[in-house]
């Protein structure tokens, strides 16, 4: 919208002005406004808590290595299978 659309926004509050009257036109206003104000200032509040909580929370800790056990030797498939029972003789 812009300068050559003046004639719009003077059409708009002349219905404005017609459906509401004279006596609740300023009523409104002032109510709208006020409603503006309200989300404004609860955005901005919003805004700031993501900012400082993004600010003053620190990265996750990294979890501890676990310890490092021997691992168990698992027997080798190209093994032969006699020797891997020792009751068994080859």
């Amino acid at each position: 919208m812009g300068i050559d659309h003046w004639w719009l926004i003077l059409l708009v509050l002349l219905v404005a002005l017609l459906v509401f009257g004279p006596k609740r036109l300023p009523e409104y206003g002032h109510a709208l406004g006020r409603a503006i104000q309200e989300f404004r200032h609860a955005s901005q509040s919003a805004a700031d808590e993501f900012r400082a909580a993004a600010v003053t929370t620190p990265p996750p800790a990294e979890p501890p290595a676990a310890p490092s056990a021997p691992v168990a030797e698992l027997p080798d498939p190209a093994a032969p299978a006699a020797a891997s029972r020792p009751d068994q003789a080859v």
